[in-house]
């Protein structure tokens, strides 16, 4: 990071400048951003599965439209699972959270709709 008073190059993280001892402007957290944000999409992912319940019951809604509904909302939050490694600094971290995320969504994706198949096969 670059002094805006001196122009001595200071280490990223660094609060104020090594040569003339400026405070520098707090950056953005974005590592708190996309977290904060990955938890709120599970947060309401599980509210609205547990809300679910009690509207399919008053409603007297199939089965199998139930299970469509909970499959579909499975694969949102598998989808929902890719924002996490946006908020990583470190590029080889970054690369392997997609990497592992990605197996893990695309897993889960695939037997969701196996599921569903299953379940409109019946």
């Amino acid at each position: 990071m670059k002094c805006p008073n001196c122009s001595h190059e200071n280490d990223e993280n660094a609060q104020y400048c090594n040569k003339c001892g400026s405070k520098f402007e707090k950056k953005q957290d974005w590592n708190s951003i996309f977290i904060l944000a990955y938890c709120v999409s599970i947060l309401f992912w599980a509210i609205t599965y547990l809300l679910l319940k009690f509207i399919f019951d008053w409603v007297d809604c199939p089965w199998q439209t139930q299970n469509y509904i909970y499959l579909s909302l499975s694969i949102i939050s598998a989808l929902l699972t890719f924002v996490l490694p946006l908020g990583i600094r470190t590029t080889w971290m970054k690369i392997v959270a997609f990497v592992v995320i990605a197996i893990a969504a695309i897993t889960n994706i695939f037997r969701n709709i196996h599921a569903m198949i299953e379940i409109a096969n019946s």
